[in-house]
């Protein structure tokens, strides 16, 4: 919560000291650098071209770290992904590195990855904007792909946490999420200005769809046979829900699990 905090607090400062350093709004929509505007607001604000690119530079060292994360975060999901079988040459990917004891294959993948998407922008910055434009609205599906289900089944599968709302309450939340999903989700796809022509078309539905289309004949293709997903245990759940409670209230007493779990994993670190 104190990072979330922090990140609102100077982002909001920042957002601020930003809008108040432009001095031609014209200029910054018209910009000759390519879907980077922030740069004509550096250059305005610092009333020369090197002090533009010194922020921009700051601007990169910053960004540049956070690189490492998305691909060792990209790398885990690749492999947790091929260790239940969801993706193409799932064991060969699926494997540990016996030494480093981490996803090798999978992260270099991911590397190799993204790297080829970041060439795209080479070829064509439509195309690189309408790719990255459509992050926010498969993001924003995943939160819808995880709640809708909760909302069909009545609640009726989740574990009460350290923060639950309860049944109506929760309830109520979950619908009106889905639809401001829904809504959002329309109008982000929305042309960005009219007429629309092929080179300032959102194609962010384009992609959407797209993408939606190989999922599914991946599953129909192997997921349907092949796939293993996580495991869930509810006893699990709720002896941990326990644990931090007691924890909580200072409570020695630990409560029991209902039922056995099994510990023993397999090659690839699943437990069965």
């Amino acid at each position: 919560m104190i990072q979330m905090l922090t990140a609102f607090t100077t982002s909001f400062i920042y957002l601020i000291a930003l809008f108040y350093s432009i001095q031609d709004i014209d200029a910054v929509f018209n910009t000759n650098v390519g879907y980077f505007p922030t740069a004509e607001i550096y250059r305005q604000a610092t009333g020369s071209t090197t002090g533009a690119i010194g922020l921009i530079a700051v601007l990169f060292l910053a960004t540049f770290p956070t690189l490492i994360g998305t691909l060792v975060t990209g790398g885990r999901m690749w492999w947790s992904l091929a260790r239940d079988n969801a993706t193409p040459f799932s064991s060969y990917f699926a494997q540990v590195h016996p030494t480093l004891n981490c996803p090798v294959r999978a992260t270099v993948a991911m590397s190799a990855l993204v790297t080829c998407i970041g060439c795209i922008y080479v070829g064509s910055t439509t195309a690189f904007q309408a790719l990255i434009s459509s992050f926010i609205v498969l993001s924003t599906l995943s939160y819808f792909g995880a709640i809708l289900p909760h909302v069909l089944t009545g609640r009726r599968n989740i574990v009460p946490g350290p923060f639950y709302m309860g049944k109506n309450l929760g309830m109520v939340v979950n619908v009106v999420s889905l639809v401001y999903i829904i809504v959002t989700v329309i109008f982000f796809c929305f042309p960005f200005v009219m007429p629309a022509t092929v080179q300032n078309m959102n194609y962010t539905s384009v992609i959407t769809v797209g993408l939606m289309t190989l999922t599914a004949l991946w599953w129909f293709v192997r997921g349907k046979t092949e796939y293993r997903g996580p495991h869930f245990s509810f006893e699990a759940a709720k002896h941990l829900t326990s644990v931090e409670a007691a924890k909580e209230s200072g409570s020695p007493a630990i409560v029991p699990m209902e039922k056995s779990t099994a510990t023993d994993t397999d090659e690839h670190g699943r437990v069965e």
